[in-house]
């Protein structure tokens, strides 16, 4: 009856007989006191109030016996079969004169599916950037297979299919790869490839490969992939443009009817900035399209030597080691001004205008005496904040006997209480271990590595000891204590001031570190490694910039969510509360603007999206405002190309197809072998046997049971006076 079987029953309970002794005593003694209830009732009466309360007794023991109702059920359900649609623009390409989507069309429109619907249980999914339950909610400009295929296999875990049968061209430009997105036990996977494998003439250009990073005069090569199909012998010319401007070119033969291949360009840039290049083929006739022959790129372009002040008043050994490593580098251009009375041929002056100091992209002030730079205080301040420079100060005798000033220990990361000799003993440091890994630290690979390495290097000679630690610094290396009279002296620190950094050392020498170990026989790489991490940390142009706005990337292809990220956070890192923002967007052929807010994700970070804009150049401007406080303003430019990812390249790939079919246990098969597919696929129902328990103890029936079977019983005796 209803398919069930094998059914039993259970009782849980550890003491049975007692319970069943106590069941049969119970139910005896009810009946015995209503047949010799006094007076005399009726035989019906005695009957009914015998039977009440031997209910209430049963539902009691029902829960002390605690039964459980085992059975098992069989019957049959038809197969499920999911089917993964491709609504991804590709399938509009034209093969053999009809498009993917009407072939995919027809395959659903023929005999062979009507038979295998009228037969399973269909679903229907269509996917392309996204999975969706309908084609108006997918997105069409992009194709993540992997995606959908996992997007599936979650919304399946509880009840899985019996088969999916993907129809696509195995094309993907975004996500998750397709053959790691299978995962072992999912569904067997059947895979009609709906491209045709051959088309009309097209040449693509696939990808392109550069350095992001690039230097003013150096020569660069950009690695251009092509595809193509129905191109024998054809000759294919790839331009590298600066907007209209060609800047080179290189041509290739093609030798194959259907392939792929690869060419270099090579890109010299004349001036350092952002640079927005093309890659474009021109078209060439009989091309079955042209919205893939151009891709764009974004380019940073960096001097190719870094402007160096070194400014001392004395040098020493110290100054002249440094220079020789910065100009033997080959990266940097150095002018070293000597400000005391016996410099010589190498006296010069610090500068004294804005513009003077921000040509140079580091300055080295070598023992300095801040009184001297009181003049420059405010060039010096701007330098950091505005300009984003970077300063590192060596702290020496002078500087020790100067002692505090105000203006310069507002810049520094730690300073003196009071002034002070130079110290003179020898000691090593030790790295804050918070901090092992900073590039003015690491001069091994591993954390132990970089300790032993520390403690077995020259050691220092003399010590600025600087008692204050400001608070939004950050120090990354100490004198031991046994140097700083029982508590740790920082030794080595910076701190940061908008885009611009400051470094300070209150310890030397380093010059012994490539000294003495030359005279050694040994090379002088530790001397190297530390200057050329603290130069380089120095220089270069990161991404802290405590409040920032910034395009995720500066081209986007159409269709691509356009995204900003915000940051709002004090000079320590910390988030600033209260802080709005707006990202203005101006498109450079139109008039026409579009605004949008910076909405909080937390911790200090926000974030602005703009959906479905058109393709061209877009000027941005965004700020950050506090109580009407203007916190940032930034500037900028970015460009949305005039094709999608789809259009890179829209050639079928059944090698995907075919390894996401094996890897799931189903096959492959091209839309012309569809009716052996639909074969493939076992149709004869599912047989189910379900196994399942019914509990009956801890149920809130049995109390109601026992409470409304006492209370019916004493409403009765109650009522014919037994009470």
């Amino acid at each position: 009856m209803f398919g069930l079987k094998d059914i039993s029953i259970n009782f849980l309970t550890s003491t049975p007989v007692a319970v069943s002794l106590a069941l049969l005593v119970l139910a005896a003694l009810a009946v015995y006191l209503y047949f010799r209830t006094n007076p005399p009732l009726p035989r019906y009466l005695r009957i009914i109030l015998g039977g009440i309360r031997l209910i209430a007794l049963l539902a009691l023991f029902a829960a002390l016996f605690e039964p459980v109702v085992s059975f098992s059920r069989e019957f049959q359900r038809p197969r499920k079969v999911a089917l993964l649609l491709d609504h991804s623009s590709s399938m509009d390409k034209i093969d053999s004169d009809k498009s993917r989507k009407v072939r995919l069309d027809s395959l659903l429109s023929s005999r062979s599916f009507a038979n295998l619907r009228s037969r399973v249980e269909v679903t229907p999914q269509y996917f392309g950037g996204n999975l969706a339950g309908s084609q108006d909610k997918v997105d069409r400009e992009k194709t993540a297979l992997g995606e959908g295929i996992y997007q599936l296999e979650q919304q399946e875990l509880a009840e899985p299919s019996d088969y999916w049968i993907l129809f696509s061209d195995g094309r993907w430009n975004s996500g998750r790869e397709p053959a790691a997105a299978v995962r072992g036990g999912q569904a067997p996977i059947i895979a009609v490839d709906m491209a045709t494998g051959a088309g009309n003439f097209d040449v693509a250009l696939s990808e392109i490969n550069f350095n992001p990073v690039v230097f003013v005069g150096q020569k660069t090569e950009i690695e251009v992939k092509l595809t193509w199909q129905d191109a024998l012998n054809k000759k294919v010319k790839v331009q590298l443009r600066d907007s209209s401007r060609v800047l080179t070119d290189s041509r290739l033969t093609v030798t194959q009817e259907v392939g792929r291949g690869e060419l270099k360009l090579e890109y010299l840039p004349t001036e350092p900035g952002q640079q927005i290049l093309d890659v474009y083929i021109p078209p060439i006739e009989g091309e079955e399209t042209v919205d893939n022959n151009r891709r764009s790129f974004a380019v940073k372009v960096l001097k190719s030597r870094l402007s160096v002040l070194l400014v001392t008043r004395h040098p020493d050994y110290e100054v002249g080691f440094l220079k020789r490593f910065l100009l033997q580098s080959g990266k940097y251009e150095v002018d070293l001004k000597v400000t005391g009375s016996k410099a010589g041929n190498l006296a010069g002056r610090f500068p004294t205008r804005q513009t003077e100091l921000n040509r140079y992209d580091l300055v080295i002030l070598h023992d300095p005496d801040p009184r001297r730079f009181e003049a420059q205080q405010d060039i010096i301040r701007s330098y950091l904040n505005d300009r984003g420079g970077a300063i590192w100060i060596l702290m020496g005798s002078q500087f020790a006997q100067r002692g505090p000033v105000e203006w310069f220990n507002q810049l520094l990361p730690f300073y003196q209480s009071n002034s002070g000799r130079l110290q003179y003993t020898q000691f090593h440091i030790q790295p804050a271990e918070g901090n092992l890994f900073h590039p003015a630290v690491r001069l091994e690979e591993s954390q132990s590595a970089i300790r032993e390495t520390w403690s077995q290097l020259p050691p220092f000679q003399s010590l600025v000891r600087c008692d204050v630690v400001d608070r939004e610094a950050k120090v990354l290396a100490f004198a031991s204590a046994r140097q700083g009279g029982g508590e740790k002296m920082p030794v080595l620190g910076y701190k940061r001031f908008g885009p611009g950094k400051l470094f300070a050392s209150a310890a030397l020498p380093f010059w012994t570190w490539g000294f003495v170990s030359l005279g050694f026989g040994e090379d002088d790489s530790y001397y190297g490694t530390f200057i050329e991490g603290v130069v380089s940390w120095l220089t270069v142009k990161d991404d802290f910039d405590p409040i920032r706005i910034v395009p995720e990337k500066k081209v986007f292809a159409r269709g691509e969510t356009v995204v900003f990220d915000g940051f709002a956070f004090d000079l320590g890192f910390r988030p600033i509360p209260g802080v709005t923002g707006t990202v203005q967007l101006e498109k450079a052929d139109g008039p026409d603007t579009v605004e949008t807010d910076l909405v909080g994700v937390g911790d200090g970070k926000y974030r602005a999206q703009f959906f479905n804009l058109t393709p061209g150049k877009y000027h941005y401007a965004a700020a950050f405002e506090k109580e009407g406080r203007l916190l940032k303003q930034t500037e900028g430019d970015f460009l949305i190309e005039p094709f999608s990812l789809e259009e890179f390249d829209q050639s079928g790939d059944p090698a995907v197809l075919t390894s996401v079919a094996k890897l799931s246990g189903g096959d492959y098969f091209t839309y012309e072998e569809f009716d052996r597919a639909v074969e493939s696929i076992e149709l004869t129902p599912v047989q189910v046997s379900q196994k399942g328990e019914l509990v009956v103890f801890n149920k809130l029936w049995l109390l109601i049971v026992v409470i409304g079977a006492l209370s019916v019983e004493w409403a009765l005796r109650k009522a014919f006076q037994l009470v």
